[in-house]
């Protein structure tokens, strides 16, 4: 049960990991482009 629980918990954490990873890459590519 233990194990279950903390697959379920892990896997949004990486799809929200993912996101951020996503829209910190955005916003730095428009902040370095003029």
């Amino acid at each position: 049960m233990v194990s279950n629980d903390v697959s379920i918990d892990t896997t949004p954490g990486a799809l929200l990991v993912g996101r951020l990873h996503v829209d910190l890459c955005r916003l730095a590519s428009a902040i370095c482009r003029p």
